[in-house]
């Protein structure tokens, strides 16, 4: 399949998951105030408007209908340039999107048009039915009721998507509350009686499905009969395949945690009951990773968890996001061991809270925290209202992602509802916002997926919180669902190779003094997105190296494209200063801006400095020695009669003014007569 083909199938894919943005039969133009309004007639099956070169192009395209977009104006209505009155809506009969893209070319480019946009579609916006929904004002403060938007939900499009997986590794999951029991992941690797359950309704409760437990392991995730999840630690260690919490515990006591975080990532949303949850219609799985034997849940398997919610994601040919709001401020290499293979053998995704301040008697906020500190997750802070930190949460540089954790309301045991604070809550936000990006891209990968939930964060956090020692500590910016699901997927460049050409020296080494040419060569993965408004900046830390034109811009490139500078190369100058061996240079590329938005990367390479054969003062012609000759070719060059090389010229330039003149010459007359 081509390039171009494998860009309209992702595009279709798209379009058919999402709501169109804008509507495919329309354009809308504003004449220049210079003009009048049109005035529309119909002569002999064609619209005339009073403006030949507009009627032609219409008649070109076959426009038969071409109207006012706002029926009852005012000649003094305007806005800058744009006057109401000359803004028309026409319809446009052809499908075909180069074509439309042709015609919208030639349409702004009429001297009487001032502009010409797309007409955006606009639906009703959405507010779920679901009772308290209300009371969870995080859901609008990272755009996930806009978010939501993008899918035609009265036309039973739903937001989320079942084969997207949640994991709750927390102190379990009451499976089957009455808002979270109809997003419960089914294992149908484990579906053993080909019912297309795992959990069915008995008696009006809902329990495993008797039929799919047989001892057997279907699935090859090593774990017999995980229908719905796992219980990593049992009640006093022994494992089983029910992630509930334990009978007769408080509803809305620790116990509850796990519950509380399953709401948060994928409660049961628009259906008259209990809460929304930004992962909408997103499958929970249940992973309980505490024991009662301290009468108080610890977490206690928690990384046996993850290792599980990550193979069962793997073996049912999928991956899972895996949410941990729990950790501690101790390192252990067999814990970062574990988030290792879960994320690099298993592609899970892996998101953890960020901690609690001083909740250990640290006596500061700022301290890493694992799991959320270790490589390969993504630690998230909380925020409360209005995007303030309120110096409660750990901030730190190992920090990836913001997050509203203040008052935030979610499931408990026995079918009930609390309102939480804490980076426990943070965080199962993000991963349900993960979620939800990714049941739009079914086709991406762990590392896209936490690409783009991080570029498309909104910095805002840090315009609220001005306080020095917050700078670069509370992450990328506070999620923001609508930018995660709207932000086309960000390329991913890798440096195929650098070329470097002496003009002065063709074939030569480089040496203090040269000129450069620098070329560099980069391949934009073939699986990754488009590269828009491409620029480069070419530096060094090196004070020898000066790159006389640093920015280069370059044209779109599409996946699996290569891009390079060869027809305008970067200059660069090694100075005379420069020591002899490698200096690094450093290629900072940024592209698809949009907004806040944008895609940054940094490649480095090395130039290796030479040194040459050493120039002597007044030996121009650098053959070893200062006569008559050298004295001729400098007079020469004074004149414009002879070009020099650069050694030729440093050799030349006796007195190190820059220049090459009469007081030179005197110079190398002294060094003969010497």
């Amino acid at each position: 399949m081509s390039r171009v083909s494998v860009v309209l199938l992702i595009i279709g894919v798209l379009l058919s998951a999402s709501r169109e943005k804008y509507r495919s039969d329309t354009f809308l133009f504003c004449m220049n105030k210079s003009h009048a309004p049109i005035i529309i007639n119909h002569f002999d099956g064609s619209i005339k408007t009073g403006f030949p070169k507009l009627d032609n192009l219409l008649q070109r395209y076959s426009i038969e209908k071409i109207e006012p977009w706002l029926k009852v104006t005012l000649p003094t209505e305007h806005s800058g340039d744009i006057y109401l009155n000359r803004i028309y809506r026409v319809y446009f009969p052809l499908k075909n999107s180069a074509v439309r893209a042709q015609f919208k070319i030639e349409l702004e480019s009429l001297s009487l048009i001032h502009s010409v946009e797309l007409e955006p579609l606009h639906y009703p916006l959405f507010t779920p039915n679901d009772p308290q929904y209300s009371q969870q004002w995080f859901l609008s403060q990272i755009d996930a009721d806009d978010a939501w938007n993008l899918w035609n939900i009265d036309g039973g499009s739903l937001p989320g998507n079942r084969d997207v997986l949640l994991a709750s590794v927390d102190t379990g999951v009451d499976w089957d509350h009455v808002d979270l029991v109809e997003n419960m992941w089914n294992n149908l690797g484990e579906d053993a009686n080909g019912n297309g359950v795992t959990m069915i309704q008995q008696g009006g409760n809902w329990i495993l499905d008797p039929g799919d437990i047989n001892g057997l392991d279907e699935d090859g995730n090593g774990y017999a009969d995980d229908l719905i999840g796992w219980d990593a630690a049992g009640y006093s260690g022994l494992q089983d395949n029910n992630p509930n919490p334990p009978s007769n515990v408080s509803n809305g006591g620790t116990w509850a945690h796990g519950t509380h975080v399953a709401g948060l990532l994928s409660a049961s949303t628009h259906n008259y009951t209990g809460i929304a949850s930004v992962g909408f219609n997103c499958s929970i799985m249940g992973v309980k990773v505490s024991t009662g034997e301290q009468s108080y849940p610890y977490i206690t398997h928690g990384y046996e968890g993850i290792l599980y919610a990550a193979k069962a994601g793997f073996y049912n040919n999928n991956f899972t996001i895996i949410n941990n709001s729990w950790g501690g401020i101790g390192y252990n290499q067999y814990e970062q061991a574990v988030i290792d293979v879960a994320h690099n053998d298993y592609g899970a995704v892996i998101v953890a809270a960020a901690g609690n301040g001083d909740e250990n008697n640290l006596g500061t906020d700022e301290f890493a925290h694992y799991p959320s500190s270790y490589n390969h997750v993504i630690s998230v802070c909380a925020m409360g209202s209005n995007n303030t930190w309120n110096h409660w949460a750990t901030y730190h540089s190992s920090v990836d992602l913001a997050s509203p954790g203040e008052g935030i309301r979610s499931t408990r045991i026995n079918d009930g509802y609390t309102s939480w604070s804490g980076s426990s809550m943070a965080s199962p936000i993000a991963a349900g916002t993960i979620g939800l990006l990714r049941s739009l891209n079914m086709n991406w990968n762990n590392k896209m997926l936490e690409t783009m939930i991080l570029a498309t964060a909104d910095p805002v956090i840090y315009e609220v919180n001005t306080e020095s020692y917050l700078q670069d500590k509370l992450g990328k910016g506070r999620v923001d669902a609508l930018q995660a699901v709207s932000t086309p997927l960000f390329p991913k460049f890798e440096m195929v190779g650098t070329d470097i050409f002496l003009p002065d020296n063709p074939g030569g080494v480089i040496t203090p003094g040269s000129n450069l040419e620098v070329m560099v060569i980069l391949l934009n993965d073939e699986n990754w997105g488009t590269a828009t408004n491409i620029s480069t900046i070419l530096s060094s830390q090196s004070t020898a190296i000066t790159v006389t034109n640093p920015e280069i811009t370059f044209d779109d490139a599409y996946p699996g494209m290569p891009i390079l500078n060869d027809g305008n190369p970067f200059m660069v100058h090694v100075g005379s200063q420069a020591g002899i061996g490698e200096i690094g240079l450093i290629l900072t590329l940024t592209s698809n801006e949009d907004g806040y938005v944008s895609h940054e990367a940094e490649f480095t390479f090395t130039i290796m400095v030479e040194a040459g054969n050493q120039v002597i003062a007044g030996d121009v012609n650098l053959d070893g020695e200062v006569n008559i000759l050298d004295v001729v070719i400098t007079a020469n060059t004074t004149l414009g009669q002879a070009e020099l090389t650069t050694d030729q010229f440093q050799a030349a330039d006796v007195n190190g003014d820059g220049t090459i003149n009469i007081l030179d010459i005197v110079q190398i007359v002294n060094l003969i007569l010497e």
